[in-house]
């Protein structure tokens, strides 16, 4: 072949002197996405070593109850994202709506009190410990309440008794449901 000893360095030589170095740079660059796709380990979560871990603390559990026995005719949801209840406001552009969920979907809500026939959340339930922030507390009241919803706190210190957490409660609300409604 005139010359040439090696006939597929010669069409490789020839192929890629035809095109570009951006070209030539943009099809090794493809080559080596397709390699590592086919390469690349999958399933990689599985590996991951994990253990269980109790959705709530003996604590959480018993005021759980407490609110479930307060508010009867409610589903409690526990430990739930802020992002599952929340979104942000409307016409703001794509980057500010990620930059604004992102600051508060991962944080969690103690108990979330709904109405199991609407599915409309009737309030915000956080149980506080000592080392909870005030002035974090509060930045967080008011992010809920912007989103319309009424937080209770369940304060620290003296342990939770049903009558203290029915107390919070249905003054949040301004009535007791567990009373005939006088209206």
């Amino acid at each position: 072949m005139n010359g040439v000893s090696d006939p597929i360095s010669f069409i490789i030589e020839r192929f890629y002197a035809g095109m570009g170095f951006v070209t030539a740079f943009a099809l090794a660059a493809l080559a080596i996405i397709v390699v590592l796709t086919l390469v690349w380990p999958r399933g990689t979560l599985s590996r991951l070593k994990v253990r269980p871990r109790p959705l709530m603390t003996q604590a959480e559990r018993r005021v759980c109850a407490m609110i479930e026995e307060a508010l009867p005719g409610t589903r409690v949801h526990s430990q739930v994202s802020m992002g599952a209840i929340m979104q942000p406001a409307k016409n703001v552009s794509k980057s500010e709506w990620w930059s604004t969920f992102n600051r508060f979907s991962s944080k969690r809500v103690d108990f979330v009190v709904e109405d199991p026939a609407t599915g409309a959340i009737i309030m915000l339930v956080e149980l506080d410990d000592p080392s909870h922030q005030l002035s974090t507390d509060k930045d967080r009241d008011a992010l809920t309440r912007r989103a319309g919803y009424i937080t209770v706190r369940i304060p620290p210190g003296k342990r939770p008794t049903r009558e203290s957490v029915a107390t919070l409660l249905h003054d949040a609300l301004g009535f007791d449901p567990r009373q005939p409604h006088r209206g």
